[in-house]
């Protein structure tokens, strides 16, 4: 039995994109020699990425816009640098950087 979601099949290939370029990203995190400083990053802007993607999905089922199309397949790259920021300053004012 082959069960499938409720959700427009717009979604998968941007899915699919996302799914591949944060694994694309991830494991060049994880080749990075700062103690796991950017791999931390990358998993924030994970988490949140997907918080995201699954905002606009339960908002959109049936009839998603362009432009949630577009925030789901190219979204977490904008994300990372944004994580990156945040995350570089919160260190700072913690002394941890």
């Amino acid at each position: 039995m082959r069960y499938s979601l409720p959700i427009s099949p717009k979604y998968d290939s941007p899915i699919f994109e996302a799914v591949a370029i944060q694994i694309i990203l991830g494991l060049l995190s994880y080749l990075i020699l700062d103690f796991g400083q950017t791999a931390q990053i990358c998993g924030i802007a994970l988490v949140a990425f997907w918080g995201g993607a699954v905002v606009l999905i339960w908002r959109h089922p049936q009839s998603p816009s362009k432009t949630d199309i577009e925030l789901i397949r190219f979204g977490f790259l904008p994300l990372v640098v944004l994580a990156g920021l945040l995350a570089h300053f919160v260190w700072h004012l913690r002394g941890v950087e």
